[in-house]
Formats: C-alpha cells, sequence, structure tokens
C-alpha cells in the first residue's frame, strides 16, 4: 500500500504529493515524494530548516502555469472572510464536486514519521504520545481538519484512555457524534504536537528557558510539515494561545502559529481567516477551545457546537449518504454475483437438455445478452469504487 496514506475512501488510487518543497530534510536524507533514502547520520538538528520564517512568507505565486487547487476557494476579501459566506458557497461547492475521499495515515516510510520520531528520541516522549499523536492526525484529506493546543493531559495513556480522560476529546467526539462524523473522520493537529505541559516545564527548570524555546520550536516544526503534507483547505481553529499577549506561550513568536490562534470576539463575529504559505491556502475558521469554553464560559459551548455544525456537519452528512450508498451497492454487487452463476446453471442445463434432443427454450438464446448486461453492471461498480477490488 502507498505510505503517506492518502488512500481513497473505496479505492486504491494514492495521493501524490511532491515533499521535495517542505525543506524536511538535511544533507543526511533525499527525499522523493513521501520515500526517503538514508545516506548516513550528519549530526545536524532535523528541525533547523523548519524554523526559517519562509513558511509564513509570500503569497502563492503560480509561476508554472498549473492549475491552483485553492483558486475555487479563494475569498473575495484576501485575508478575512465570513462563516457565512464559508457556509453557504465554499462548503456547498466543494462537496458538489467530490466524487471519494482520500484517508491520510502517517506510514513508517515518511520524512515527517522520521522527525517526529527524532523529536521524540531528542525529548524522550513517550511512545503512547507519539502513537497518539499520529491517531488523532488521521482522518479525511477533503474534510475541513481542527487545530487544537494539548488536546490531552493524558497523552501518555492508550488511544481509548486518553479521549475517556480528556474533557476537550471527550466533548469533540460527542460534538461530532452528532453531525454524523467520528474522530477517526477528522485530522487533528495538535499545534505542539507531544508537548505536555509537564514536559516543557521540565525542560525549562532543568536547561534553562533557551531549551524550552527550542523545544517547542521543535515541536512546531512538525505541525508546519504537517500542513505542508496534509495541506487541508478549511481549518477550524480551537486554539487561542498562540499569540505574543498570552501569559503562557507568548515567549514563542512564530508568525504562522499566531496566524493560525483564534480568538473568542473573532469566533463570535463569525470570521474566517485566509493563510497564504509555500503554495498553502487555508481557510482558518475562527473557534475556541472546547476546554476553555467548558471551563471558563459555558454561555459559548452553543456558539462553538453551531460553529462545528456549520463547518463540518455537511461533511458529516455526505459521508453517512455515501457509506450508505456503499452498503447498498455491497449488497447488489452480490446478488449480480449470485445472479451471475444462476445464468451459467442455466446455461449448463439447457446445453444439457439440447443435448438429448430437447428444444432450448427462448430465453437461453438471450443468455449471452444477459450476461455482458450482468457484466457491464459489475463493472460499474468497481470503477465507481463503492468499495475496493479483493
Amino acid at each position: 500500500m502507498p505510505h503517506s496514506a492518502a488512500i481513497n475512501q473505496n479505492s486504491s488510487d494514492s495521493l501524490h504529493v511532491s515533499l521535495n518543497s517542505l525543506s524536511l530534510t538535511d544533507s543526511s536524507t533525499e527525499v522523493h515524494k513521501t520515500s526517503i533514502v538514508k545516506r548516513g547520520h550528519s549530526g545536524l538538528n532535523p528541525f533547523e530548516k523548519f524554523l526559517r520564517p519562509a513558511l509564513e512568507a509570500a503569497p502563492v505565486v503560480n509561476s508554472s502555469g498549473e492549475l491552483n487547487p485553492f483558486k475555487l476557494y479563494s475569498p473575495r476579501n484576501p485575508s478575512v472572510q465570513s462563516i457565512e459566506d464559508l457556509a453557504r458557497n465554499t462548503i456547498p461547492r466543494h462537496l458538489s464536486a467530490l466524487q471519494r475521499t482520500r484517508r491520510f495515515t502517517l506510514q513508517e516510510t515518511d520524512v515527517l514519521f522520521v522527525h517526529a520520531r527524532q523529536f521524540q528520541e531528542k525529548w524522550s516522549v513517550s511512545e503512547e504520545s507519539f502513537r497518539n499523536w499520529k491517531t488523532l492526525l488521521s482522518g479525511w484529506i477533503e474534510f475541513p481538519a481542527v487545530m487544537l493546543l494539548n488536546p490531552s493531559w493524558g497523552d501518555y495513556l492508550p488511544f481509548q484512555e486518553m479521549v475517556v480522560e480528556s474533557t476537550t476529546l471527550s466533548w469533540l467526539q460527542e460534538t461530532l457524534a452528532k453531525i454524523q462524523l467520528e474522530l477517526d473522520d477528522v485530522i487533528i493537529f495538535d499545534i505542539f504536537p507531544m508537548l505536555r505541559d509537564e514536559l516543557l516545564k521540565d525542560v525549562q527548570e532543568r536547561m534553562g528557558p533557551a531549551k524550552g524555546k527550542e523545544l517547542v520550536r521543535d515541536s512546531f516544526a512538525l505541525t508546519k510539515a504537517s500542513l505542508s503534507l496534509i495541506r487541508p483547505q478549511i481549518l477550524l481553529s480551537c486554539q487561542c494561545c498562540t499569540k505574543s499577549s498570552n501569559e503562557k506561550w507568548g515567549f514563542f513568536d512564530d508568525p504562522l502559529a499566531t496566524r493560525l490562534c483564534s480568538s473568542v470576539q473573532a469566533s463570535q463575529k463569525g470570521e474566517v481567516r485566509v493563510i497564504e504559505a509555500d503554495a498553502l491556502r487555508i481557510q482558518v475558521v475562527q473557534g475556541m477551545h472546547p476546554q476553555y469554553v467548558i471551563q471558563y464560559q459555558p454561555s459559548l459551548e452553543k456558539h462553538l457546537v453551531g460553529l462545528f455544525a456549520q463547518v463540518l456537519g455537511p461533511f458529516g452528512t455526505w459521508h453517512s449518504r455515501r457509506m450508505a450508498m456503499h452498503d447498498a451497492a455491497k449488497v447488489l454487487f452480490k446478488l449480480l454475483a449470485s445472479l451471475r452463476l444462476q445464468t451459467q446453471l442455466y446455461r449448463r442445463l439447457c446445453q444439457e437438455g439440447a443435448e438429448i434432443g430437447g428444444e432450448q427454450p427462448v430465453t437461453a438464446r438471450r443468455l449471452k445478452e444477459l450476461e455482458a448486461q450482468l457484466a457491464g453492471w459489475e463493472c460499474v461498480f468497481v470503477e465507481e469504487s463503492f468499495f475496493p477490488v479483493q
């Protein structure tokens, strides 16, 4: 199976993503699409190249003349649009053209996976924390993604236990269920992957503030790489901490992190802000962190639930209908296979009757026509990718 796994929901088509422009590697690694060839250890910091400001730089410039896949979703205002416009125009237009979905699953051969392992080793991150980050990062590429900050304090627990113990993830699971989706359907970014509060505090106390800042930068480098690899078109930002005025995280001054930050005020206004960076165009819906809402502003929960319904609800409806079509197609396909077997049996019985002098019924003369139609229908189901070929 192809790695990095953009996988069609019901077919084997793969997503062709070039990583050559992602600056994921140092001189020790050669990148070919999403695979790597190791040449030996250089001793360089694998996260250093993420720290350059280029990712937040200039707008998309399409000098190659190729189709810009984000052009369809370009807002009239180059920086801000409204949630109403997104829900009324952009999302319906996207869904009307969506025939099949591709699933992203990070594979061991991916460059991002390799660098995440290096981060894990460098900062002594637990194996469960690594696996949970990888699991949350899985989902359907064409669906809007969600950006959170430290979605669970218990990321060292097995995934299901972590979800139960996390106010944020439990709330998200329940909210998605109301719109016919699951956690596994939606790609969830952590703005600082595998970076628990306790780890940051420990590093700062033992090694000093500079080392703590290095830890945060290394972690955010994985988020930059994830965005470049997955390329979400719509991102629901539910974290308000990566801005200079934040008491806890303000020391980490990164332009992209700031632009990925939402605010309660912007969310209440229904703002959608556009980020353009390194050939990426992301419409960032302004949300709020579920933990903050539940703990400090419960009166805003209805607003946040409504925001998820506006942004992800149509995709839940599309996905549910697609699954129903998939199930119905499986039944029809089995019926076609059974009918094909019955026609073969009928043909054999007619041939045996003819051999002893019996007259063939009229229907026997049209078996070839029927069998051709059945074969044609079976091909249609396979080509429509209602289910993978066994």
